[in-house]
């Protein structure tokens, strides 16, 4: 019998990469979405499809109760999600059919950042101290009660990316960051419910990594370490990532397996998984877990850099079978984000040299779109990536492939 996977969600690069994995292994890939979010997927993406279930994943326990008769039907062997917003209705799909999957008791935790933070601490791995409020009135006590101090990062508890995130460097900056956060009530592309808190933490200093690891029963091969750079500041937007990073012997080891402690503690058993974590002089702090893929961007440059097929390693994984990992290639890669602060109407990105180093560039919007952000002062419109030998050379060129784009905004 073919080997079929069951997709949650089909709405962005991810899902684009996890359908051509999916024809290169011959599996047949169905997706389960909403059914006006289908409406706006490309066609030859749906050309591509074994098959479409249209559910609502607002509510858990009605998306697993249909999904699992859909399954049944279909002989699904492995259920993948195109964002971690949805691990939660995977380990509990995964848990009621039998299939290889998450824990979900533990997963839930890794959706919300304070019930991960809480999990996380309990089981002894370090990360930055954290505390909830549901109030601003409250948030200076809860603060004090904890032993937080000034500068503290104010966040949605749930939710993607750096939206609704602050850097508080007095107590009259605190009420108004975590009303701004308070306001985070909902996911943007399913309308899935968030719990009405934010959350608190520690500002922790140190150099920026994540850590992209596939994982087969328990087991992890972790793909790349790669390093983070952002704006900083109060309202911090991430600039680009480059891999490898250029760390020692003994900062590999304790990264690793620190981010190996946080995955067995939230239960993460087969897929795949994004850390976001710190290097302190206290050594690595381990700051939250994705239960789901990166982005389509950090999954094309680890292919460019390794040669593994991100994508087709994850498919591989919920279906229960030893993933191909395996590196056929060594570089140096180095992903930038083309941002804009501007709002308007997009024209079009202008000034990127002819380089044979330029291996792709992507626009994330088309001429006629309007842009800018209501919940973060930068909207990102693309990326470009970069090829060299080592990670200062990938560096240097993307920073200069970057410096020269320029984009047209009519205001």
């Amino acid at each position: 019998m073919a080997r079929a996977v069951l997709l949650l969600g089909a709405e962005g690069a991810v899902a684009e990469q996890l359908v051509g994995a999916a024809q290169t292994l011959e599996i047949h890939l169905h997706i389960a979405t909403h059914r006006e979010l289908y409406r706006s997927c490309p066609d030859e993406l749906r050309k591509q499809l074994a098959g479409t279930v249209f559910t609502d994943f607002r509510s858990t326990a009605y998306a697993v109760d249909q999904l699992a008769e859909y399954c049944a039907q279909e002989g699904i062997g492995g259920v993948a999600v195109d964002r971690e917003t949805l691990s939660p209705v995977a380990a509990a799909l995964t848990d009621r059919l039998g299939l290889p999957g998450h824990d979900p008791v533990t997963a839930q935790s890794a959706r919300g950042r304070w019930q991960m933070a809480q999990t996380l601490r309990t089981r002894g791995v370090p990360g930055p101290r954290t505390v909830a409020v549901v109030s601003p009135e409250a948030a200076e006590e809860r603060l004090r009660s904890a032993g937080l101090h000034y500068p503290v990062v104010v966040r949605p508890a749930e939710g993607s990316g750096s939206i609704g995130l602050t850097l508080v460097e007095t107590p009259d900056e605190l009420p108004g960051a975590v009303r701004r956060a308070l306001k985070w009530r909902e996911d943007i592309t399913y309308g899935i419910r968030f719990d009405a808190v934010a959350v608190i933490q520690e500002h922790l200093k140190g150099a920026e990594y994540s850590v992209e690891t596939v994982l087969h029963r328990g087991g992890c091969t972790h793909l790349a370490i790669v390093r983070r750079m952002s704006t900083g500041g109060r309202n911090s937007e991430e600039l680009g990532r480059t891999l490898p990073a250029d760390v020692d012997e003994l900062t590999r080891i304790t990264i690793l397996a620190t981010v190996e402690r946080g995955l067995a503690a939230l239960g993460l058993r087969d897929g795949i998984a994004h850390s976001h974590l710190k290097m302190t002089a206290e050594g690595p702090r381990l700051i939250e877990v994705g239960a789901g893929p990166p982005d389509g961007p950090v999954m094309e440059m680890i292919e460019h850099a390794t040669g593994v097929g991100v994508a087709a390693a994850y498919l591989q994984a919920v279906l229960g079978e030893l993933p191909d990992t395996r590196p056929t290639r060594s570089g140096a890669v180095a992903l930038r984000f083309i941002n804009t602060p501007r709002h308007g109407v997009f024209r079009g990105l202008s000034g990127l040299a002819a380089s044979p180093h330029v291996i792709a560039v992507r626009s994330y919007a088309e001429p006629g779109d309007l842009v800018g952000s209501t919940h973060s002062k930068y909207t990102r419109l693309g990326h470009v990536i970069v090829l060299a030998s080592g990670p200062d050379h990938a560096d240097a060129r993307a920073d200069e492939a970057i410096a020269g784009i320029s984009s047209c905004i009519e205001s």
